[in-house]
């Protein structure tokens, strides 16, 4: 009794390396698909900019540690951007509306800036961002100068 034909060498089936491409496109067009469905609505905007914003205001904290010089984030409303020394500037989209609250006042150009200390506190402040009924905010804690999310 003969059991099932031998298959010739190079012709056993897909190797891993295969498999690896096809799962890797496959997930690849699920991604892309799930975005374009997503669209870039006013929430998706709001969330984005959050990102964006927190990202920037912990990177002119580290840079403060790092350098042992005091570092400032500037909100410049007439610009529509976010300015520091070392990085460049963050243009804030069309559509999203950012208001800024910190310990101290705006100048009289209307730029308000949130200060970071060597050794790692700040002055403070609230990052509120709004799209359409969209709405988000970061909190800068005064005395770790850390950032974090929060809720309307």
């Amino acid at each position: 009794m003969a059991g099932p034909p031998r298959p010739r060498v190079g012709e056993a089936g897909f190797t891993l390396a295969e498999m690896l491409v096809v799962i890797a496109v496959v997930a690849l067009a699920a991604g892309a698909g799930a975005l374009a469905m997503a669209g870039r609505g006013p929430a998706r905007m709001v969330a984005s900019a959050a990102d964006r914003v927190a990202a920037e205001l912990r990177y002119v904290r580290l840079d403060a540690i790092r350098s042992g010089q005091p570092r400032s984030l500037i909100f410049d409303p007439a610009a529509k951007a976010l300015v520091s020394e070392t990085r460049p500037p963050f243009a804030i989209p069309d559509g999203l509306r950012l208001d800024l609250v910190t310990a101290r006042e705006a100048g009289a150009d209307g730029k308000a800036a949130i200060l970071f200390l060597p050794d790692g506190r700040s002055s403070g402040g609230r990052v509120e961002l709004a799209a359409g009924t969209a709405k988000g905010a970061l909190v800068v804690d005064w005395l770790t100068g850390l950032v974090r999310g929060e809720a309307p």
